[in-house]
């Protein structure tokens, strides 16, 4: 069975070679660029990539379009700043060129590094996220963010050996930014699910909840100093979020 991989960029001039060089083993890569303005389109390019721009309104919209440029029907999913192992790479060929797999979608450990470090604890690890299926019976869903690849219909979901490298985060600056930036486009969410604002108690509770979470009941704690970096980050991201939620407005 032929494969495609997709990847959404945005300025990833940075990540994207890496990325692309991962995925030698696939039939074809769709890059759906949301109009970068540095190098993103030339490293694309320089690798055969099919190199399609379109307007972002949203990361599971923008990766249910992507997946609609894709010739065949097993589609794999990767971030700019994620790259495919080795083992990884092995289980996948060796599951499409066989017999029709026993399921339709599959479930990829995602191993990342923080500031150099591999996180192995404190809710980071393992990270199973669902990034290979068969466009006939999958999509993703379309929140603010954190989006996921689901069955379109039900039925098991596979998981793979092998880890998908993610280089998130090679300073505690660009966690915080990400942080920021997911915490505003989260808050919107947030309303949504609960129909309505977050109130005070929420709003300083649920960050302390955090930090107990992701130091201590996940472990955080046994990465050291990038735990403890890392569960105050978190409790940061979620602060902002219900402040976002309880007292700004935001756009539609």
């Amino acid at each position: 069975m032929k494969l495609s991989a997709t990847i959404i960029t945005l300025n990833e001039e940075k990540n994207l070679e890496r990325a692309i060089k991962s995925l030698d083993f696939v039939d074809e890569i769709i890059i759906v660029d949301s109009f970068s303005n540095d190098a993103t389109e030339e490293i694309a390019k320089k690798y055969n990539c099919k190199f399609i721009k379109n307007k972002f309104e949203g990361y599971g919209q923008q990766k249910n379009f992507a997946a609609s440029q894709c010739a065949n029907d097993w589609i794999l999913n990767i971030d700019s700043d994620e790259e495919v192992s080795l083992e990884l790479k092995k289980t996948i060929t060796t599951l499409l060129s066989g017999d029709e797999p026993a399921c339709q979608l599959y479930a990829l450990n995602r191993s990342t590094s923080f500031c150099g470090k591999w996180i192995c604890h404190g809710g980071w690890y393992p990270d199973y996220v669902t990034r290979l299926g068969n466009k006939k019976h999958v999509r993703w869903t379309a929140p603010e963010v954190h989006e996921n690849l689901e069955l379109s219909v039900g039925g098991p979901c596979g998981r793979l050996e092998g880890h998908l490298n993610h280089y998130s985060f090679p300073t505690v600056k660009s966690q915080v930014d990400t942080n920021v930036k997911y915490a505003y486009r989260g808050a919107s969410d947030l309303i949504r699910r609960k129909g309505r604002r977050p109130n005070l108690f929420e709003l300083f509770a649920r960050p302390v909840g955090k930090f107990f979470e992701c130091y201590f009941l996940k472990l955080g704690f046994l990465d050291g100093l990038a735990g403890l970096i890392i569960a105050i980050n978190a409790t940061y991201s979620m602060f902002m979020k219900y402040t976002f939620a309880y007292w700004d407005e935001l756009d539609d």
